[in-house]
Order: structure tokens, then sequence, then C-alpha cells
């Protein structure tokens, strides 16, 4: 009967050595992941490229928090701040926009933002191309791609804006002379009409009770009813903010278009809108504003830090904004102080339209004196040509009878 043996196995330098050594066996050093990996964006973008440059300049930057505005509470309140965003045409949609946002995918549509010279703007979302036309502000917005294309900083000729005159007309009178620069210094209305600049239509992420220049321009150009191309605005903040580092604004403005143009949404995760992205009732006492006795007022203590205080988030219904809470008693008409409104603004253009139709009669009343002249001037050449020539003629009949 032959002896039980049991298989040998060969050994190795760990075998003999103990530790130390590797085999042929063992699996190759890991290799660090990809970028596609690490970020796990490879379904946002058709090219390699454009994940490098999110990778790179956009991947850690904050979009910002947006605000949209309870227009409804704001027209029956008494206060007359919003008259100012109807003219420009912003009550309809923009202002009151309400939807539930998407960080990672508006940091991609800034990623790959561009506006060309004709004013289109190209993105590329989710591989879904996107051109935003004129046309299509006015059905994803409301906004129309017409007025004076602004910017602080390259003023166009012809607008007679003076900084000075400019600051004075929106300062509290007690105000008046000091060193200002706060928004606690405005007067109520025009406070008002600031925050809705700055955390609306050029949206920052601080310093939101600071008056800035650009602040006081804007401020002016839209209480002197100067008609303003809010999507040539947009974009240039748009641009302005992707290259300065800045947050990046316009979060639901951006899934609007990321919508209309079909960008599959569901890829990423939807923050929802919260008390804290509303501009409505409560956040005049976060300013300040109280409503004593039918009149709108400054508080007893001006607190110039109001504005950088947001209201706790907390989730708000899918109703629109304007449903928020009670509104204060009021002893004015609204739809009377509406009428009275229209009523400035038609007299506005009526002695506008009258001025230009006196420049024009006087304009035509020199026209016509200048060519009555020259007919007289003429008349008189004339004249005084057929006397010289009937002198000659008499003098040459007397002598012939000499």
């Amino acid at each position: 009967m032959a002896s039980g043996s049991r298989p040998t196995r060969k050994r190795t330098s760990v075998d003999r050595k103990g530790k130390g050594t590797t085999t042929s066996d063992e699996a190759p050093p890991r290799r660090l992941p990809s970028i596609e990996h690490v970020l796990n964006q490879t379904r946002f973008f058709s090219q390699r490229d454009q994940m490098i440059k999110y990778g790179n300049e956009f991947y850690q930057r904050v979009v910002l928090a947006p605000k949209l505005m309870d227009f409804q509470y704001f027209a029956t309140s008494g206060l007359y701040f919003h008259h100012h965003l109807e003219f420009q045409g912003l009550q309809h949609h923009y202002v009151t926009m309400s939807c539930s946002y998407y960080e990672d995918l508006t940091k991609v549509f800034y990623s790959n933002l561009r506006v060309s010279q004709a004013g289109h703007l190209y993105s590329e979302v989710n591989k879904t191309k996107i051109k935003m036309k004129s046309a299509d502000w006015l059905i994803v917005a409301g906004l129309k791609y017409q007025g004076h294309k602004l910017s602080f900083t390259n003023i166009p000729e012809g607008i007679d804006y003076d900084r000075d005159t400019a600051l004075a007309s929106i300062i509290r009178p007690e105000m008046q002379g000091r060193n200002v620069r706060n928004a606690g210094s405005l007067n109520i209305n025009d406070r008002l009409l600031h925050y809705v600049y700055v955390h609306i239509l050029a949206p920052r992420s601080s310093n939101f009770a600071q008056l800035l220049q650009e602040d006081i321009f804007m401020l002016w150009a839209i209480k002197n009813n100067m008609l303003i191309n809010w999507p040539h605005f947009i974009m240039e903040h748009m641009i302005k903010c992707r290259d300065n580092d800045m947050h990046l604004p316009y979060a639901i403005l951006i899934t609007k278009i990321m919508s209309h143009f079909g960008v599959d949404l569901s890829i990423d995760a939807a923050v929802d809108l919260g008390w804290n992205h509303c501009f409505y009732k409560k956040t005049l006492k976060k300013l300040n504003v109280v409503y004593v006795d039918g009149v709108w007022q400054h508080g007893m203590v001006n607190q110039d830090h109001g504005q950088n205080d947001e209201h706790q988030d907390q989730p708000i219904p899918e109703e629109h904004v304007a449903d928020i809470g009670p509104q204060p008693a009021l002893q004015y008409d609204p739809q009377m102080l509406s009428q009275i409104w229209s009523g400035i603004q038609g007299l506005q253009e009526g002695l506008h339209n009258l001025n230009i139709n006196v420049n024009s009669g006087i304009q035509g009343l020199q026209q016509g004196l200048n060519t009555l002249t020259t007919n007289v001037n003429t008349g008189f050449s004339t004249v005084h040509t057929r006397l010289d020539d009937l002198e000659k003629r008499f003098d040459d009949f007397q002598q012939s009878f000499e």
C-alpha cells in the first residue's frame, strides 16, 4: 500500500523571507482614477475638453440662491416702486418666476456659455445645444430684446447723467449732504427698488446694503423711465460673473432656458425654493420698513445691515408666491393709485410729444421764413434789373431825338 503523500508547493520569496517581495501573481499597483470617474459628470458633456474646463474653473463655483418677488402684494401695498418695474415690462413674468433650480446644471451652463456679437446666447448642457435668440427671451422670460443697452462703465452718448444729482434724488431728506454709502439712507421706495436690483435684476452674493456707483446709475435710469434692454443687460451680467470668479446668478432663469431647449433636468438634484428665496411682506420687516397709521416709514432704528439678513430656509407651497400671508389694511384705493400713475405717465408722454411738435413747428416756421426771405430778395433783384433796363431804354430814346 502506497504511503500517503500531500502535494508540495513551490516556495516563493515571501515564504523564504516572510515579507517584502511581491510575486508575479500579485495585482499591479492601483492606477489613479480618471477625471471622469472622480467628477462623475460625463453625462453633462459631449466633449472631453468641456469637462476639463468645467473641472478646473466651475466645479467648485457657488450658484447664487435666486430670489423672486411677490408682485401682487406690492401692487396693493400702497407703495409705488413697482410701477417702475411695470414700465420696464418686468412684472408679468421675470421678477415673479418660480421653479426648482439645479446647481450642477447651472454651473455646466456657465462653463459652456458664450454670447455672440449679434446678441445670441449659446451654451451646451447635458449634450443639448442652446441658442437663445431675441424671440426666445420673450417666450422664456417675458422680456423684449429692445431698449437702451446700458452699463455703468460705458454710458451711451446723449444720456444726461450726473451722479450727484441722481444720488440727491433718492436720499432721505434728513440724510442730504452726508457721505452716503448704504441703502439704509435711501427713501423707502428707492430702497425697495434697490433691493430688487441687487437680488433679482443684477444679483450679487454680498454687500447688499452697499450703494455702488453702478447702483446709483441704474436706479436713476429706471426711475427716469429709460427703457432698458434687459436680455442684453442679463447676458452682460452673466459674462461678468463668469469671468470674475463671482457667484453664478440667475439659477431660476437658467433652469427655464434649459427646460425650453429640452435639457433633461432629471439627471441633477433639484433645489426647492424656500421663504429665503422670496421678496415679500416679511422682507420689509427685515429692512426696518414699517406700516404705521396708513403710512410706510422707516423704523425708529435704521438697520443698515438688514439687507444682508435672510429668512430661515422653509419650504413654500407650489402655488404662486403671491398667495403668501394676509395683506395689511390699506387706506388707499389701489385702482385709483394705478389710474393716477397711468395719468402721470400719459401726461409725461403728452408733454414729450408736445415738445416734439413745437420743435417741429418752429423748425418749419424758420424754414418758411428763410424761403420767403430768399423769394423777396430774388424779387427785388428782378425789379432792380428791370428798372435799370427801362432807364437805359429811356436814355436811348432821348438820344434818338438829338
